[in-house]
């Protein structure tokens, strides 16, 4: 039996009446964490150029776009909505895709919310296939071609934006392979462009392509029915023939216990920066809290990374904020002189002042056998004496996970300024209840000012 094929048969046993309260719960985690870093995405500069784009191309849309008045058609929006989720680097991260799973999916079932009538269980399953989709994928590919160049949020994600949109548009199991096969070839994205406003496209290109691939294959539309497995088809493309591990994915109906968004989980950012980023400013900002430190303390820095850290983390001297994100030395030492690295720490004339780009100057990468991206030990030589602290899960990942008090403090940091506080407080609370929603149009109206 097909890779593909099994992909398929697996996907359509995937139904809310199946799912336990935990995998809920997780779910609405990850619908209110993505809605609030869309919605703060609307109001930077790459914010405003793709909703001018997308305002442009349609007069008289009437798909929604979160943070925004703009209506586009449901393609576009979904573009738009990937677009602005992914646009501060603050969504969340699944480390075994070393992508964001959750910028591909929500966005399409967002931008349908109101031409299809979405209740908040078909919402959660939709959501919750799109992202065992990715999970599955990624276990299968990511290691191989992640460090080809490819950036996996956007050629594993088109895969769980198009499952997503076919559970909501009940596509059939031939319609599905179908759209599996366009969505593939929807599949692109190069981590050469992070770094700028183009590494937020990726998101918005992958949550398009899923749902224009699932429209397609609605109407009839056509692709290769084995598109993962085959020859000329998605792996073998992406990873080089034969360097794949689709041979250790065991597909299990009706997986109950065994949901990669339970296990291992995603990791919710504290911090809007990349996640190679999140255990050193974690660890820096103890250390300077501990002892007190100051910048004119500070002698040296070192953070021992993973060797691929270096293949993310692009930028060392960065002269933007879309570029601090993708900086160990900015991160690390703006943390240290204001204590934080939020969403004000990387606008670009934070970035640009003389007190951080001295201190980023002392802050070096040292390659070391760490097992994975995320791990860290930060060591500081100052004035005051050498102190040092490692990390190996930062706050806000599945061991040190974040309380849901603490998810719903960062939604409503990320609205201010956009949400009015009684239209934010409305939508935490539809989206705790999100399950009980008979149509999500509902919320989708409150986040829209």
């Amino acid at each position: 039996m097909g890779f593909t094929k099994e992909l398929a048969d697996f996907v359509t046993t995937v139904k809310y009446d199946d799912l336990n309260q935990e995998i809920i719960q997780k779910s609405k985690e990850a619908f209110l964490d993505c809605m609030g870093v869309m919605i703060a995405g609307a109001g930077e500069e790459v914010g405003a150029k793709i909703l001018g784009y997308v305002g442009n191309q349609c007069k008289n849309g009437s798909a929604p776009i979160l943070g925004s008045s703009v209506r586009a058609t449901v393609s576009d929006a979904a573009l738009a909505m990937g677009t602005l989720a992914h646009a501060l680097d603050y969504d969340d991260v699944y480390w075994p895709m070393t992508g964001h799973p959750t910028v591909a999916i929500i966005p399409v079932i967002l931008a349908l919310s109101e031409a299809c009538k979405i209740s908040g269980k078909k919402a959660i399953e939709a959501y919750i296939a799109g992202f065992e989709v990715e999970a599955i994928l990624g276990k299968a590919t990511s290691e191989y071609h992640y460090h080809k160049g490819w950036h996996t949020t956007s050629t594993i994600g088109p895969f769980g934006a198009v499952t997503a949109a076919a559970k909501i548009l009940n596509l059939n199991h031939e319609q599905l392979r179908n759209a599996l096969g366009i969505a593939a070839s929807n599949a692109s994205g190069l981590r050469q462009n992070f770094g700028t406003m183009t590494k937020p496209l990726h998101a918005g290109q992958a949550a398009r392509g899923g749902l224009m691939a699932a429209l397609l294959a609605k109407d009839g539309f056509t692709a290769d029915n084995n598109i993962i497995e085959a020859d000329l088809g998605f792996v073998n493309a992406f990873c080089g023939k034969g360097n794949h591990k689709l041979d250790e994915v065991k597909f299990k109906p009706k997986p109950v216990k065994n949901w990669a968004l339970l296990k291992p989980g995603r990791d919710v950012k504290r911090y809007p920066s990349c996640g190679a980023t999140q255990t050193a400013i974690d660890c820096i900002r103890e250390i300077a809290a501990e002892n007190n430190l100051k910048a004119a303390d500070i002698e040296q820095i070192e953070c021992y990374v993973n060797p691929n850290v270096r293949k993310i983390l692009i930028k060392d001297r960065p002269e933007t904020g879309l570029e601090g994100k993708f900086s160990m030395p900015y991160c690390v030492a703006v943390a240290l002189i204001d204590g934080d690295a939020g969403l004000k720490q990387f606008k670009d004339e934070r970035v640009m002042r003389k007190d951080v780009q001295n201190l980023l100057r002392k802050v070096n990468l040292v390659e070391h056998d760490l097992k994975t991206l995320y791990e860290v030990v930060v060591k500081v030589k100052s004035r005051k004496g050498f102190f040092e602290k490692a990390s190996a899960h930062a706050k806000g990942s599945p061991e040190n996970p974040m309380t849901y008090s603490e998810m719903t403090d960062k939604f409503k940091m990320c609205v201010e300024g956009i949400l009015t506080a009684k239209a934010a407080g409305a939508a935490i609370k539809d989206i705790s209840r999100l399950e009980s929603l008979k149509n999500i149009a509902s919320l989708v109206d409150l986040c829209c000012p």
